[in-house]
């Protein structure tokens, strides 16, 4: 294993080559995200609107490459017998326009793409009006690999990935509760599916 579960980045530029490196280790991946769809499942347009919006500074070019980098990030994650990739959403996330309405359908059909193409891949969503949680604090990432873990957060300036056990118990227990809240993989997918055909009627209809 690499010295990349050892010690965090220094800035959030760096992130996207250490992820990179700790998934293709990981036998697992767990994430939460409360606020948009997780960046391995996002689709060009969206994660280029998603990093563009969360760092407006970085030159267009640059955020082609990263939305690129990002996108395909699943492909190394799906292949099959490698490792298993289970993912909670926030209800609110599917509504969120990033990059605007074109985009977001783009992304829900991307999702349910994944979900379908993918056997290793399981999508959930937590639905809205649901009580308190741990993940309220923000979106986080739980890995493992050959029998360690290590939790993966960052924040608008920096990102950490941290193997420390009080850490690594505190986040797999907010996991655990998610998974206890969230909607099962069918009626997740389902919600997704009618989210991504209203909004194509609106589009459509301009209402």
């Amino acid at each position: 294993m690499t010295a990349i579960f050892e010690a965090p980045a220094e800035t959030l530029g760096e992130h996207i080559a250490r992820l990179q490196t700790v998934e293709a280790e990981a036998d697992s991946v767990q994430a939460w995200q409360p606020m948009l769809i997780p960046g391995l499942l996002q689709s060009y347009s969206y994660a280029a609107a998603a990093i563009h919006a969360a760092a407006p500074s970085l030159p267009l070019d640059v955020v082609g490459e990263r939305a690129d980098a990002r996108r395909q990030r699943i492909d190394t994650l799906g292949k099959p017998g490698r490792r298993s990739v289970a993912v909670v959403v926030d209800e609110s996330a599917l509504y969120r326009p990033v990059g605007g309405y074109v985009a977001l359908v783009d992304q829900l059909e991307h999702l349910l793409t994944l979900a379908a193409l993918q056997p290793s891949l399981s999508v959930r969503v937590l639905p809205q009006g649901i009580e308190a949680h741990p993940g309220l604090v923000g979106a986080f990432t739980l890995y493992r690999a050959a029998g360690r873990r290590a939790v993966f957060v960052e924040s608008l300036t920096s990102s950490e990935i941290t193997t420390r056990p009080e850490d690594v118990a505190a986040y797999a227990s907010a996991w655990e509760r998610l998974l206890g809240l969230a909607l099962p993989v069918r009626e997740s997918l389902e919600l997704i599916d009618s989210t991504r055909e209203v909004l194509c009627r609106r589009l459509k209809t301009g209402r």
